[in-house]
């Protein structure tokens, strides 16, 4: 299953492998909440061979360095250093894409240390390095121009497109789905991958419960296909 933001991934992905600097090793991926940021970036991870790891409000430099070692398999014995020199070590070898999602929590408006240390890692290596944040993360990366300089492409995750519903249901759903229902999916979820999720997963439980083996616009009628972040419904035309 291959959306459009999949394909972008994809053509910065090859862009950046041809790039001229070798420092310039670093990818913002930025999108707003909902368009499905983490599950995208994941799958993209998984089936490429690439290191997957998602930040933590919590990390210290010293914890992320273990979260990073772990996901490569390395020993996290002995001082940070000697833990980000097996991080340098390994990937100068392997030259395995770093993925590193809610990187939001890298940095802040005040303090980028533990993004610097992502950028020594990648300088050393020359190992990509895609950061995955919410849409301001640019602006507080662009603060520290010894980390901007490094950024050498900046991907915009955008909502889902018709196309994009029609090949994840065809992909997800465990029953089939009328071209009707998935226009009316894709209006309901404006574009969010969360909301398209939970559609389908309500209109799987709906389906078992009723033994449909097709479900259609009527068999929906006045249910609240998906659920927002704020917990309201929403309702047909994406309306709360």
């Amino acid at each position: 299953m291959q959306t459009e933001n999949f394909r972008l991934l994809k053509e910065a992905e090859k862009i950046v492998a041809r790039r001229g600097a070798r420092e310039a090793s670093l990818v913002i991926i930025q999108g707003k909440y909902g368009v499905g940021k983490s599950e995208l970036t994941e799958r993209w991870a998984s089936e490429n061979g690439h290191v997957f790891i998602r930040a933590k409000k919590v990390w210290t430099n010293r914890a992320m360095l273990e979260d990073i070692a772990a996901a490569l398999g390395l020993s996290v014995r002995g001082m940070a250093k000697d833990v980000e020199n097996r991080i340098t070590a390994h990937l100068a070898v392997s030259m395995q894409a770093l993925i590193i999602d809610e990187a939001d929590y890298l940095a802040d408006m005040s303090s980028a240390s533990k993004l610097e240390t992502i950028r020594d890692i990648s300088d050393v290596t020359g190992t990509m390095v895609f950061l995955v944040g919410m849409e301001n993360f640019p602006a507080i990366v662009q603060r520290y121009d010894h980390i901007a300089s490094r950024v050498a492409r900046i991907v915009q995750l955008h909502p889902l497109s018709l196309a994009d519903v029609q090949a994840t249901c065809k992909a997800k759903s465990d029953v089939q789905l009328t071209s009707a229902l998935v226009e009316q999916i894709h209006r309901d979820c404006m574009g969010r991958m969360r909301l398209l999720l939970n559609a389908i997963a309500n209109i799987e439980v709906w389906a078992e419960a009723n033994d449909w083996a097709q479900v259609d616009v009527t068999h929906v009628k006045g249910k609240a296909l998906c659920t927002d972040f704020t917990g309201h419904l929403v309702k047909r035309g994406g309306k709360t």
